[in-house]
């Protein structure tokens, strides 16, 4: 019995080394996150035969990425607070309920741009990463919790992707001539993803 419990204890610990080992470290470079002013203006009405619930995404999805990021990047920032940035990751969130399932859908759409020096309308971003998430929850119970958790689902993913992408990171890893924070405020005008439940 000793023996066991010995052979237990040991697997533990190697298994625990293993997974200390593995743990990725965050990506350099200097970030700078833009989240469009509509985001903050122009709230969504969940779908709902009953419940009148509004969702305002930019307040969340801000709240989201000031959690999931920094754990990834090293140095990130909002575009207001970021006068050294490389990369403009420009985030659009979107969040659906589906009041039959009582399920959450919640997408990001991560665009990363550099400044090429070209106007804002014939912009080009270097990346694009679309991923969703779902979340069961109910909508008239404390539905800010589970939007959040949908979007952290989907925000978790969209950085693995990100993590992969050879162009990204290789932006990443060299410091452009042209800083690319003087690309938030053109960043609003650009015009919304299509987006289809």
């Amino acid at each position: 019995m000793l023996k066991m419990m010995h052979k237990i204890w040991i697997a533990s610990f190697i298994s625990l080394l293993f997974a200390n080992a593995v743990v990725a470290h965050p990506l350099s470079g200097n970030v700078a996150v833009h989240i469009a002013k509509r985001h903050y203006e122009h709230p969504v009405r969940m779908l709902h035969p009953y419940l009148d619930v509004w969702h305002m995404k930019g307040p969340m999805i801000e709240k989201v990425q000031l959690k999931v990021l920094p754990k990834h990047f090293e140095n990130i920032k909002m575009c207001a607070n970021s006068s050294n940035a490389d990369v403009v990751l420009s985030i659009e969130p979107q969040m659906f309920y589906n009041a039959q399932l009582r399920v959450f859908h919640a997408e990001i759409i991560a665009k990363a741009y550099v400044n090429t020096g070209v106007p804002i309308d014939q912009l080009v971003a270097i990346a694009t990463v679309k991923k969703q998430a779902q979340q069961n929850g109910e909508l008239g119970i404390k539905p800010d919790y589970y939007m959040e958790k949908a979007y952290t689902k989907a925000m978790e993913k969209m950085i693995k992707q990100l993590e992969t992408d050879s162009v990204f990171l290789a932006v990443l890893n060299k410091t452009p001539t042209n800083k690319a924070e003087t690309l938030c405020a053109g960043l609003d005008n650009l015009p919304v993803s299509k987006i289809y439940y």
